[in-house]
């Protein structure tokens, strides 16, 4: 959407009430330099104020429930006189042809408009005047319709576009605010995670084990560089992963709590990097619940592409602790289903009778590329 120049918007809504005092302002003055009688100045000026007020307050407000009573009265301000001031008054008589421009459809404001002009037209001749008044008091009364359609129209999409750009400004920062609470819990989850199993070791080690703990603590220090790196790249909106990194992060986070892992992995090289991407936030989220949520003594974890399709399957033997999931475990699935949905791929989560859980999660290529 192109910028707008500094002061267009004013200039825009500006011109639509200096446009109706002008032809308010043009009429009575015609009236009052070729008319003697102060009754006939004082009826023009009372005449041509209350069209331009009517005008400004109910089509610039839009209070399109009563436009017809403003409709009649503007016909009756802008016609009836015309007998006594004759093309004097053809300026005025153009507030009603603007008006139906902007009440109703073109299909029909056009033919009244039109027909509106022409009255205009035979009242400025009539009485005693020349056919050339009366053309023209049509063509005076065309353009002042014109004239007040086009600045209405444009200080009306003005004001839609305002409602748009705001509304646009709206959705926008929701979905910035949206896209970093899902990336904090996606992309964090399972490197906090991984810090409290290092630590926790490590404080178990060091009174008996100190060089193995040394050795931990060295991970523990590799594991909280690679989460500020995390926080860099949700602050910078850029995030994409390593799929190959993912799954090695993943089996040191599971054999770190204890659970016996085995990685398989093939095909990652074809991956689009949108989808290795999508597949590695479900690693995370996936193992992360794996960690916290459940009591599994082993996991299996395989990515693969098979028929046009890249496959990421997480199973484990903990499904029976899963119930202590809360809301949190909720909100990640609900964050991976948006991210998959994007790449239009599917994500099934099902627990066996066994008490193992699947957490299964496809994406087409060719769809997810385009």
């Amino acid at each position: 959407m192109p910028e707008e120049r500094p002061g267009v918007r004013a200039l825009v809504f500006g011109a639509q009430p200096a446009a109706v005092a002008a032809l308010a302002l043009l009429a009575f003055l015609s009236v009052l330099t070729a008319r003697a009688s102060w009754l006939d100045r004082l009826a023009a000026l009372a005449c041509a104020a209350a069209l331009a007020a009517g005008h400004l307050i109910w089509f610039t407000h839009g209070r399109a429930g009563r436009r017809l009573v403003v409709l009649a009265v503007q016909a009756a301000l802008g016609f009836v006189p015309l007998l006594q001031f004759g093309a004097l008054w053809s300026p005025a008589s153009g507030f009603f042809a603007g008006g139906l421009l902007l009440a109703f459809p073109p299909s029909k404001a056009v033919p009244g408009a039109l027909l509106a002009c022409v009255v205009a037209g035979l009242g400025s001749a009539w009485p005693g005047a020349s056919v050339h008044a009366g053309v023209a008091g049509a063509v005076v009364a065309g353009v002042a319709g014109l004239t007040l359609f086009g600045l209405g129209t444009s200080a009306r999409l003005v004001a839609e576009r305002d409602v748009e750009v705001r509304e646009l400004k709206r959705q926008a920062i929701a979905e910035e605010r949206k896209r970093f609470s899902r990336d904090v819990h996606d992309l964090l989850g399972l490197s906090l995670s991984a810090i409290t199993l290092k630590g926790e070791l490590v404080h178990r080690l060091v009174p008996t084990r100190p060089a193995q703990a040394k050795e931990e603590l060295a991970e523990l220090l590799v594991m909280s560089r690679r989460a500020l790196a995390d926080v860099r790249t949700i602050a910078a909106g850029y995030r994409e992963l390593s799929l190959e990194e993912e799954c090695r992060a993943a089996a040191d986070v599971l054999s770190a709590a204890g659970t016996r892992v085995t990685v398989a992995r093939s095909g990652l090289d074809e991956l689009p990097l949108r989808v290795a991407t999508a597949l590695g936030t479900a690693l995370r989220e996936g193992v992360t619940n794996v960690v916290r949520h459940s009591t599994a003594s082993w996991c299996a974890l395989s990515v693969s592409t098979e028929d046009g399709t890249a496959w990421l399957e997480i199973v484990n033997d903990g499904a029976a602790g899963a119930a202590d999931a809360g809301a949190d475990a909720g909100a990640g699935l609900r964050n991976l289903r948006d991210r998959i949905d994007v790449l239009n791929g599917t994500l099934t989560t099902e627990a066996g009778p066994d008490g193992t859980h699947r957490l299964l999660v496809a994406i087409p290529l060719g769809r997810a590329a385009s």
